[in-house]
């Protein structure tokens, strides 16, 4: 088959825009580089740069839009436009848009497939811009309509867009995203002096307990700062708290709240951290904590406890699944039962222990190598749904 994969959301900019989103469809291309199947793949990427630096193969096309990341609106209108006019003219039979949204016009000849990350402009509409809600219910609503098959990032995704969006079950397939190898690398090989001399660099030689994603509401670090305030009055911990990762969008209560409890110097804020040091960073941290309201996957949970780094995480979405069996799980909204679960990280070396045995499963089960495998079956999947439709989509029902 000619499959085309919308690719611009990826980004190599040292900002949040590389984030998980931008990591799955970096992982996706890097996996296809490497086992293709017998298809053929043209690529659109945002730009010559982000396509000079994805592997070649023969079998795989990558074709620049520059639209300029500060530019949203202008991507938009090429997908929705223009497009579906280029899949008619290279004759491209499975159109994959591993963010959510498909071209409003898809041409019938072409399956659609969608990779679903979230709902949480359904879930918890509060925590996004008003923005990004009205571009969510315009697009993402409709393209899971118009889909031939939809791929989500875990079974809880999958559970909410037939509940929440009334999408056939047999029309949506679970396909777990990956974890890069470097992570597991990293544990099987870094020497400690390696570890205390990062930590040195950045004044954190007691250990530290780390956050590591966008800042935004929906991760929830401000219940976060209140269970590391609590523990710090207590004179349980005397690690510090690093918030690691770029500036999303209604940040300001983070820092306004770090200042309400005096622990500026206590707090640290590194920034957007790159993909150099991302696996020191969790392998450097004592412990590694996200508890977030609701995630698509939570893959800086699965990172982490690859890494070898015992992990506090939520007790609902997906974090569980990300979490393996191995991370501890709390209700997000109960500072105690968060500030217990990372005071038992830092002081019951049992936890480290079954951690680092459990490293390498989790490395395997999350692997690149299966979420290759399991995309390209549902490209076709997708191929042979369309055919016996007719080449005709499908409508599902939208409450």
């Amino acid at each position: 088959m000619h499959i085309g994969i919308n690719a611009q959301l990826l980004s190599f900019s040292q900002n949040y825009r590389n984030g998980g989103v931008s990591r799955y469809i970096r992982y996706l291309l890097t996996g296809l580089a490497k086992d293709p199947g017998q298809h053929q793949y043209t690529v659109f990427v945002n730009g010559e740069e982000t396509a000079e630096r994805l592997p070649s193969h023969p079998q795989i096309t990558y074709v620049p839009e520059a639209w300029g990341e500060s530019n949203p609106a202008s991507r938009v209108a090429w997908e929705q436009l223009t497009l579906p006019t280029i899949i008619r003219q290279k004759q491209i039979d499975v159109l994959h848009s591993p963010v959510n949204v498909l071209p409003e016009r898809l041409p019938q000849n072409c399956a659609g497939v969608i990779t679903l990350h979230d709902l949480a402009f359904l879930r918890f509409p509060r925590v996004l811009t008003r923005s990004k809600r009205l571009y969510h219910r315009t697009f993402t609503v409709r393209s899971l309509r118009r889909a031939t098959l939809i791929m989500t990032v875990s079974e809880s995704t999958r559970q909410d867009a037939i509940t929440l969006v009334g999408v056939d079950p047999e029309q949506v397939r679970t396909v777990y995203l990956c974890i890069d190898e470097r992570f597991s690398e990293m544990a099987r090989t870094v020497e400690e002096s390696a570890v205390t001399a990062f930590r040195e660099k950045y004044g954190l030689s007691q250990g530290f307990v780390l956050y590591l994603g966008t800042l935004e509401p929906r991760k929830n670090i401000t219940t976060l700062i209140d269970a590391y305030a609590h523990l710090r009055k207590h004179e349980m911990i005397q690690e510090k708290l690093v918030l690691a990762g770029g500036k999303g969008w209604l940040y300001d209560k983070i820092f306004e709240k770090v200042q309400h409890y005096g622990l500026e110097s206590e707090v640290f804020f590194p920034g957007f951290v790159t993909d150099v040091e991302q696996p020191l960073w969790y392998r450097a941290a004592s412990t590694f904590v996200y508890p977030s309201l609701y995630e698509g996957f939570g893959m800086p949970v699965a990172e982490a406890l690859a890494s070898g780094t015992p992990v506090v995480t939520s007790n609902v979405s997906s974090l569980p699944e990300a979490g393996d069996g191995v991370a501890l799980s709390v209700n997000p909204n109960d500072v105690d039962a968060l500030s217990d679960a990372i005071a038992q990280t830092l002081k019951d070396p049992s936890v480290l222990q079954n951690t680092r045995a459990q490293a390498a499963r989790v490395a395997e089960d999350f692997s690149q190598g299966r979420m290759v495998s399991e995309t390209r079956a549902a490209y076709e999947q997708a191929a042979e749904l369309h055919a016996s439709r007719g080449g005709t989509k499908r409508t599902i029902f939208v409450p």
